[in-house]
């Protein structure tokens, strides 16, 4: 059985997703390749779609060919969202090598560089649809906070959505697979997959690396001072509204100075105070679990998420997670536990779920936490469940 995974971009946090998936099947001996219109990952079977020289000039060009009609759209409007999309890629992929050898395909992020029309009225193999966000049954949202934000641009939107479903719902035989409840109920109530098999899979974590550290260790490494303790946020975009780092920094102005922030993510410019350190961006896998080692907790105050790549990493080196009450978070984080889980997702709400971690923090077993999480993220078990999914899902296309 051979698999081809059809993605954007091998990067982001979809994309290290998808990656993981890959990497996860070609570990278990299973036949696996990654077919990108972005790359810049060297992680082995990983293609990049060869753009045409037509196709480069028709990218470039400041006219209605194709979706350049769009780009208008997105000049416009695109500030106002946090990622724009929309369905009439450039790329026709159908006749692409990979795609004509693979037993079944398993679409990820696609965004903007997928051909919706093209690829499901021509592709006639099995279809999972791996959902990393809501923009497959959304139009040219990804969450459901910018469709709200923009309601001016609403026309467009449902404009968008319903050409996505007309063209989804030519697919020769399609299955969805959610990374929580949260977004298997959006999706069953959307008109684009409300008719398709819906799975639950979750995402891995490479457990070699995400793993127990000696804290006091690696508080060393990051010059993060003894006696505190040490919060972690995380964003690959901290000024990314949806993120809710503007929700931390109200609410940690009510702790006293026995707490210690650490951020990591792109440069962003905040008022200095002696308890609060900025890293700046890490892409090595092995300094972010140095990182998540060397807190108490993992604060992911996002107002709209599916499955953070980094609460799983989070919990996998033992270090609880204080969230907010949405997405997958409310599928994995049990209070008192792994984790607490705000009362509502606002500052004050954030805030009396840190002080009730501080309050019990020695309640929170890190092996215990790490342990689990290694049974539930490992990648052994993803592709396990993945290959399960693709042999059943080829007997129902037959």
């Amino acid at each position: 059985m051979k698999i081809v995974h059809i993605l954007s971009a091998d990067s982001g946090g979809a994309g290290l997703a998808a990656l993981r998936l890959h990497q996860a099947l070609l570990a278990s001996n299973i036949d696996s390749d990654i077919l990108c219109f972005y790359k810049q990952s060297k992680v082995p079977h990983v293609v990049c779609v060869e753009r045409t020289t037509c196709t480069k000039i028709l990218m470039r060009l400041p006219i209605p060919f194709k979706n350049g009609k769009y780009k208008k759209v997105r000049n416009s409007y695109g500030n106002l969202y946090e990622c724009i999309s929309f369905p009439e890629g450039y790329d026709c992929i159908t006749d692409h090598p990979l795609v004509k050898s693979a037993d079944i395909i398993n679409l990820h992020w696609v965004g903007s560089s997928l051909n919706y029309k093209l690829f499901f009225r021509n592709i006639k193999k099995p279809i999972i649809w791996t959902l990393h966000d809501m923009n497959p049954f959304l139009g040219c949202a990804h969450y459901q906070g910018d469709v709200e934000k923009n309601i001016d641009n609403y026309a467009l939107e449902t404009k968008i959505r319903k050409k996505k479903e007309k063209w989804i719902h030519q697919a020769f035989h399609l299955e969805i697979v959610n990374l929580c409840d949260w977004m298997k109920n959006l999706t069953i109530q959307s008109e684009a997959f409300k008719t398709y098999p819906q799975h639950i899979i979750r995402n891995s974590v490479n457990i070699e690396v995400f793993k127990l550290y000696n804290k006091e260790y690696v508080r060393s490494i990051w010059n993060v001072p003894n006696g505190k303790t040490v919060l972690l946020f995380i964003s690959q975009n901290i000024s990314n509204p949806r993120k809710g780092f503007d929700i931390l920094l109200e609410a940690i102005k009510k702790l006293d100075d026995k707490t210690h922030l650490m951020i990591i993510g792109e440069s962003i410019t905040i008022q200095s105070k002696a308890n609060i350190q900025y890293i700046g961006s890490i892409h090595d896998e092995q300094l972010m679990a140095l990182a998540y080692a060397a807190a108490d907790a993992f604060i992911l105050p996002s107002r709209e998420d599916n499955l953070p790549n980094t609460m799983l990493e989070s919990l996998c080196c033992g270090t609880p997670v204080i969230t907010m009450p949405t997405g997958g978070m409310m599928d994995i984080i049990t209070n008192g536990e792994n984790g607490i889980i705000a009362d509502a997702i606002e500052a004050e709400a954030l805030y009396k779920a840190i002080h009730q971690f501080i309050n019990t923090k020695s309640l929170f077993i890190r092996q215990r936490i790490s342990q689990k999480s290694h049974t539930l993220f490992s990648p052994k078990k993803q592709a396990q469940e993945y290959y399960l999914l693709y042999q059943d899902c080829i007997k129902r296309a037959q």
